[in-house]
């Protein structure tokens, strides 16, 4: 029975951030992609962060937060029914690394970057991914 609710606030939190992609026209039906490529690119966006920030801590959590991305990246790949889960996410990942490697280092100063964060950090508590440990 909780995992009937919990599935069903899942689909409903879905259904919320398609509708609203959506309305503001940054998708359409047709430009939707699998929720396992917005993972593996999640999983990008954390990897580039982590390659320009010093501290050991900050490090910790961006790499943590990567980890938890690509993991929930492959499950989801494989119920979508992807034939090579791991190889489907590792592309998407790399991909959305060298996008914003492209861009240059301080595009993570940039207004953005910090859109593409807070959208991670969204999708993640909606989908139950939990991104940061509890303790070290």
């Amino acid at each position: 029975m909780q995992t009937t609710i919990v599935t069903q606030k899942r689909c409903m939190v879905r259904l919320c951030l398609a509708g609203l992609a959506f309305t503001l026209g940054l998708v359409s039906p047709a430009m939707a992609q699998p929720f396992s490529k917005s993972m593996a690119e999640c999983a990008g966006i954390y990897a580039f962060g982590r390659d320009y920030v010093q501290s050991d801590d900050v490090v910790y959590l961006l790499e943590f937060g990567q980890a938890k991305w690509m993991n929930a990246a492959i499950i989801q790949a494989q119920g979508e029914g992807v034939s090579n889960p791991a190889a489907h996410v590792d592309a998407a990942m790399k991909a959305k690394y060298d996008e914003w490697q492209g861009r240059g280092v301080l595009v993570v100063l940039s207004e953005d970057f910090g859109d593409w964060r807070d959208y991670c950090r969204a999708f993640g508590a909606a989908q139950g991914i939990e991104l940061n440990p509890t303790s070290r």
